[in-house]
């Protein structure tokens, strides 16, 4: 059983000091035989990665002895979820392509338990930070979808008016990182009562699931989704042709079956287990063709 956690953290790291952490990172995973995918910028880290026991409790107190105080959200699979042990330098953790966005102290974060108490005591506005296909395989009830299709959107969204002013608006995303951001986002276009999901979905569903979370949670690995135990999804998969959850099963000419996305499945030459299964496919076609 692989142990994967996922962390971020917001310091501020010296550019000049970035290759010889990532070659540190990178030599300790591999040292470890840890899979997964970890970004440093300027502005931090963001990781998402996998391991044994002992490696992640090894990497929980390397990163705690670098950055401080970080909170980790933990789950497990019985089957690999990364390809690779990979860490990447990058301008920023996550990409709101705002240089005025720079996430510092504490933007009023609610606990799960919190964020649970005002879901049933009072009347509020809940706003999802994620992508529209993130979006369409779970949220919490009655939650506004922004409708983008990339983070860096989030911003032009809020700038367009259509959330009350007058109202508590409660801001989430998959682990937290993205409303760091999101919530400076909405402050500069006058919310200030804004409240973000401490941990993000994740650590909202590891306290209540079954809750106010209807289905599952796209993550960022292998397994396409949690559902609401953290285990691994049952339902979807990643679809070899875009990389967004699917539910479609379709049997490939080689044989093979595989889930596709719906969006890819209206395209006769996608509804194969690979893209190199659909180069072989219209291949072929071309050479009948001719």
């Amino acid at each position: 059983m692989l142990s994967i956690t996922a962390c971020y953290a917001f310091v501020m790291i010296d550019a000049t000091d970035l290759e010889d952490l990532r070659n540190e990172l990178m030599a300790f995973g591999k040292q470890r035989n840890m899979q997964g995918l970890v970004l440093i910028a300027p502005e931090g880290i963001n990781a998402m990665v996998a391991g044994s026991v002992d490696a992640i409790a090894e990497w929980k107190n390397l990163l705690c002895a670098k950055f401080g105080k970080i909170k980790f959200k933990d789950s497990q699979s019985d089957r690999g979820v990364f390809r690779r042990w990979s860490v990447k330098i990058k301008p920023e953790i996550v990409a709101i392509k705002d240089e005025d966005i720079q996430p510092r102290g504490n933007h009023k974060h609610l606990s799960p338990q919190a964020w649970q108490d005002m879901l049933e005591r009072e009347d509020v506005v809940l706003v999802d930070a994620r992508n529209a296909y993130e979006v369409a395989i779970g949220k919490f009830k009655n939650a506004v979808d922004p409708g983008i299709n990339m983070f860096h959107e989030f911003p032009a969204f809020v700038k367009q008016g259509t959330l009350p002013k007058d109202k508590k608006v409660l801001l989430y995303c998959t682990g937290g990182i993205r409303c760091e951001k999101a919530i400076i986002a909405m402050e500069k276009e006058g919310y200030d009562n804004v409240y973000q999901l401490e941990g993000g979905i994740l650590a909202y569903l590891e306290q209540f699931p079954d809750s106010h979370y209807e289905g599952e949670c796209f993550v960022f690995d292998h397994r396409a989704a949690v559902d609401q135990h953290l285990r691994p999804s049952q339902i979807y998969a990643l679809c070899p042709h875009c990389g967004d959850p699917g539910d479609l099963l379709i049997h490939c000419s080689c044989g093979k079956e595989q889930k596709i996305c719906a969006s890819c499945s209206r395209e006769s030459s996608r509804q194969t287990c690979s893209k190199r299964c659909r180069n072989e496919q219209r291949a072929m076609a071309t050479v009948q063709s001719v």
